[in-house]
Parts: C-alpha cells; structure tokens; sequence
C-alpha cells in the first residue's frame, strides 16, 4: 500500500513548531503545564514514526523487517499514550481532588491497560499488525485501536459535562471542537487507510491548547514582566494539590494612586517595572506576581520567609527613583502560610483581603502582619457573619433599635435614631462595627436600608401618629454611600412613607462625609428632590474625616450631628474644646440645630447646655433599645399617656 502522509509531515511540523516556542518561552512549572509538554512530546513522537514507519513499509525491499517491526511497534505505542494523555490533560483542567482524580485516571488506566498488553502480544499474535514475507498486515483487531481513541473521545465529553460547572467556556468549546475534528479523522482514517490522519486530530488540540490555556502571555504582567494574578493562581493551585508547604509575601504599595496622580501613569509604571524586576531578583523565577496595580506577591519556602521580609523592609527603608524625585514608599507586607493557614485558592483571597482590611486599620503602624490563631479566627468569624447576615435579610430578622434625642429646650426627648442590630443564636450580638462594613462591601446594606425604613414607618404609624402626646417628632436614619448611588432613591423612599402614611417632615436621612464625597453631583441631586417632597438631611459624624464647613456650604444640610470622639475630645483636650466651641457658635450663627453624641454625664449634658447646644445623644439620656421598651422608657420620661398603639 502506498501511504499519503502529507497531512501527518504538516503537523509534526505545527507541533515541532510549538515544542521549540514553549521550551523557550516562560512557562509555569504547574501540574498542567507538566502534562501539557508530556503530551506534546508524546504526539511529536506518534506523528514522527508514524511517519518513519511509512517510509520504511514503502521501502520494504531495502529497509530490514525488524527495524519496521520496531517503527511500527513504536508508533503504536505513541498512538496509546497520546489519548491517554489528551485525557490526563483533561483531568488537570477538571481540577478534581485527590480522590475524585484518583478514580478518573484508575478509569483510564483500565483499556489502556488493555491495548498496551495486546500491543506486547502483537509480535506474536498479529493482533494489531503482522508481517508476512516482509509486507505490513492489519490485525483481526486493528479496529481495537480505533475503538479505544473513541472511548477517550467519550471519556473526554463524561468528564466536560460532569465538571461543566468548573471548566470555563473556552474550554469546553475546545473539547467540542478538538472531539469533532478527531472523529472526523478518524472516520476518514477508517475508510481511507492510506491516508494518515492519525496526528490531525492530535495537532489540532495542541495548538488550541496552546493558544488558549497555554498562552504564556495570559500569565504576565505587561508593566513589570513578572507574572499576573492569574499566574499567582495557577502557581498557588498546583502547590496546594500537590501538598507543599510554603509562605506567601504579599506586599502592598499604600500610596500607588497619589503616585499615579502626582507623576502620571508612565512614570508610576516605571516604577512598578523596577520593583518587579527587584521582587524578581529577590524571589525568584516563577515565584514573583503582581497579583494587582499596587500589590505584589512572593511566594517562597517556609524557612527563607523570614530572611526575605527583613530585606524587603531594608530595601524599603531606602529612598526609590521616580523622574528625577527621590521617594519613600509607604508600604504593608502581609504574610500567610500554606497549608496551614489556607487550602484553597478561594481561602487564600479572602484571608488575604481580610489582612488587607487589618492593615488599613494598622495604617501608620507596625508595616508587616503575619495571620496568626486570631486573625485566621477573625476571618472565619467575618464569613460566620456574611452567612448570618444573609440568612437574616432573606428572613427579615434585622432588629431596629431607637436611641432617644433629647432636647435641652424643651427638656424632653423629640427625636429617635433608628439602628439596625444583628442578632443569632450561636453568636449573640453581633456589634454594627463588624456586620455594617461587610453589608457596604458584599452590597446588602441597601436591603439593610430599606428593612431599616420600613420598620421605622411601621413604627410611626403604630405607636407615633396615633399618639401624638409622645412628642415624637421625627426619626433619623442612616443612609449609605450605596444607597446614595442609586440614580431612582427617591423611589425607592417615598413609596414606602406613602404606603403607612407617613408625614415626610418625620423622616431625617443621616448622611457621613464619605456618602456626600463619593458621588457629590448625584447626592445635590438627591437632597433637592428629596428635600422638596419634605425630607429633612443631617450630616452624621461631623467633625471627623473631612466632615466640616465645606460641605454644609454646598450641600443643604438642616442638621448637624457632632461625633462621639469629638464630645470626648472637648472634656479631653484644651485644643479640641477651642475649637468644638468655635464650631458651636458657626452651626448656630447658621441657623443649623446640632445633635451632641456620646454624652454620658450630667456635667456633659450641663455643660453642652451652657454652649447653647440644642439636642443631646447619649447614654445619660437613653441606649438603644428594642421598639417596645423605646416606648416605655419615652413614655415613662415624657410622661406620655399609655393610650399608643391600640
């Protein structure tokens, strides 16, 4: 038989072609990428005598028949492992555990166990092959073969439709594509014997393979050379299914944005290049990723971590070159270990920004934080809470406690501030300093909101507007940046006041600095259609941050709310009480009532009372308390007739 194998010379010559780019080219030292090089040496190697084997049965009467037997014996070899090896690369990519992989190679291993001893019988039983009188013959069970690829074709398909959920589009499509291109390789190579096809469909995958999930630019950073977060996953996955054990140094830059702004983004790029190269030499090949614009990781062994940060912190105490000015990088190295303090790429991301928000909180302090007992605690129990908040939003299970305002005029309390309160049953009280910032950053402080609305509307249409006596005159509540963001907050307001009634001049929204810096243009916008319809605006936390002056001079605040820490301040400090007293005199010079928080004292109290203060928040006149007990203490203190709510 004359053999065609132009089709076969063409993709070894693709293959060859990839072989020499991805030996030279950086390439992730991972599991995958183990098993994607054994499987292109493998294909090389089943195109190449697949080949030789050719030439050598077209130059029967020269070439000996012993050195056929052995290309042919060979290729066949080669044509076993190449789906074996197809299906292996398939089994890396499910990301399977250990069990669960075990199970699906020992499934493999059960025809290939199968073809490879008919391959050892074959020189003595012709099952694939025979030779008689120097001439190639197929076996009785050539199409053996032909049935094994296709078992791996449908091994391949089981495994994309039961991992479907964890292999990503691109990559079922090239199974799709790879399995399509095969059959139709196969079924040619079945009727057309002597056109060789049988690496077609194997160059075919490598060079998708290679393009897509192998591309080794997916995995560098274009600014530093180094490699990506993608690359940091990649790495980190491998090490934690093969049971190492190692450190990982994550090093933040805590001024990259002003950089960005002060000396513009090439420059600021520059610098980050330096630093990558830096990281490099210090961590080494593979071991180096700029995980993002501002933080860079090492990972390293679990005895050098410790060498490694104290040279990061030498080098860092030294002045970097950004143009032609001369820098102090302000920085945070956070420090984790694997196995012991993650085991999965989802724990390591989410311990990592937990440490990040520590250190926002550490800001000025000491720089490097190592997770310990307490802090791998913390952030288990900031998980326990995500989990406890959700279930209590989908239960409506948030509590509104009321704190009372007290009015030093009138010598009664007038007012109510609304707070939400988290509640379980494992747990206990779970303070707003935990749960409202993890509600800002997962987005349920909207649905907090909005919960928090409605049960103050219930609550003034129950107990407020039927009894009128109480001298309740309006409720203050939170609203958050989040809120503000929306574009529709007016309807998302009002249709719950008209809904129990609600007069709008009851209702005050408690705004912070941050609410009004973030979206300044969207939140005038709000407070004019808001304040048209009746709702009054506080600002909430005055005097901390950058809340002052300048922002009661644009937006149309009808209140001012004086933070704790800045009562504590007055009686604290002689600067702070110049300067609380000057700020009383300006709100009242405005016309703009203030509410004093944090006061706990009579002497606080008669002393705010002196200023000219008009409204009191604090524990001497009232905590927080549950709707009915609010009701009772008011009640008693007003001395309110006790026909409400019936």
């Amino acid at each position: 038989m004359q053999y065609n194998y132009s089709f076969e010379a063409a993709s070894l010559l693709f293959m060859l072609l990839i072989f020499v780019h991805f030996m030279v080219v950086w390439q992730f030292p991972t599991e995958k990428t183990r098993v994607f090089r054994a499987l292109l040496i493998v294909c090389i190697g089943e195109s190449a005598f697949n080949i030789l084997s050719s030439i050598g049965l077209a130059n029967a009467g020269v070439v000996p028949q012993i050195v056929n037997e052995i290309l042919a014996f060979v290729f066949f070899s080669f044509e076993g492992l190449s789906s074996l090896m197809i299906y292996k690369y398939m089994v890396v990519i499910s990301e399977l555990d250990q069990r669960q992989k075990k199970w699906a190679v020992s499934a493999a291993m059960i025809p290939a166990a199968f073809f490879f001893i008919f391959l050892l019988l074959t020189p003595f039983i012709g099952f694939y092959y025979y030779f008689q009188d120097g001439v190639y013959h197929q076996g009785r069970g050539a199409n053996f073969g032909y049935f094994y690829i296709m078992l791996f074709f449908a091994l391949n398909l089981v495994m994309s439709i039961a991992r479907r959920k964890i292999i990503n589009v691109r990559e079922k499509y090239i199974i799709y594509l790879y399995t399509a291109a095969a059959l139709i390789s196969v079924w040619v190579q079945y009727y057309h014997r002597e056109i060789l096809l049988t690496s077609l469909g194997n160059s075919v995958i490598v060079i998708m393979i290679y393009l897509s999930m192998q591309n080794p630019n997916d995995y560098l950073d274009t600014v530093t050379g180094i490699g990506n977060e993608a690359a940091l996953e990649l790495q980190l996955k491998d090490e934690l299914m093969r049971d190492q054990e190692g450190t990982v140094i994550i090093i933040r830059i805590r001024q990259y944005q002003q950089m960005g702004m002060l000396f513009g983004a090439e420059n600021c790029n520059m610098l980050m290049a330096e630093l990558g190269q830096y990281f490099f030499h210090l961590g080494g090949k593979f071991h180096v990723f700029r995980s993002d614009a501002d933080t860079f990781v090492v990972m390293t062994d679990k005895d050098r971590y410790q060498e490694m940060v104290k040279s990061v912190e030498g080098r860092f105490s030294e002045e970097w070159k950004i143009e032609e000015n001369h820098i102090l990088l302000d920085h945070t190295v956070m420090i984790m270990h694997y196995p012991k303090d993650f085991t999965t790429i989802p724990e390591f991301f989410g311990i990592r920004s937990y440490l990040s928000s520590v250190a926002s909180g550490n800001a000025g302090k000491e720089p490097v934080i190592e997770t310990d007992a307490q802090m791998i605690e913390g952030y288990y129990r900031q998980n326990q809470i995500e989990m406890i908040l959700e279930r209590a939003l989908r239960e409506r299970s948030i509590q509104v406690y009321y704190q009372p305002i007290y009015s030093l005029k009138e010598k009664r309390i007038v007012s109510l501030e609304a707070l939400a309160r988290l509640f379980d049953g494992e747990l206990g009280y779970i303070p707003p300093a935990e749960f409202i910032p993890i509600a800002e950053k997962n987005g349920d402080i909207i649905r907090i909101g909005e919960i928090v609305l409605e049960e103050c509307c219930k609550f003034l249409s129950k107990h407020v507007l039927s009894n009128m006596s109480l001298g309740i005159r309006s409720i203050q509540i939170n609203i958050s940046v989040a809120q503000c963001m929306q574009q529709n907050l007016k309807e998302a307001i009002l249709p719950i006041l008209q809904k129990y009634h609600i007069p709008t001049s009851m209702i005050v929204l408690e705004l912070t600095e941050s609410t009004a810096i973030n979206a300044p243009a969207l939140m005038e916008h709000h407070m004019k259609e808001l304040g048209d319809a009746g709702i009054s605006f506080a600002m909430d936390d005055y005097g901390t941050g950058n809340a002052n002056c300048s922002y009661l001079m644009r937006f149309p605040f009808q209140e001012v709310k004086m933070d704790r820490d800045m009562t504590l301040a007055y009686f604290n400090n002689e600067t702070a009480r110049i300067v609380i007293e000057n700020e009383i005199r300006t709100m009242q010079k405005l016309g703009i009532p203030m509410v004093v928080e944090g006061v706990e004292k009579l002497e606080q109290s008669e002393e705010m009372e002196r200023l000219g203060v008009e409204y009191i928040q604090g524990y001497y006149y009232g905590k927080p308390l549950p709707e009915m007990e609010c009701l009772r203490y008011i009640r008693n203190f007003n001395s309110a007739p006790e026909d409400y709510g019936r």
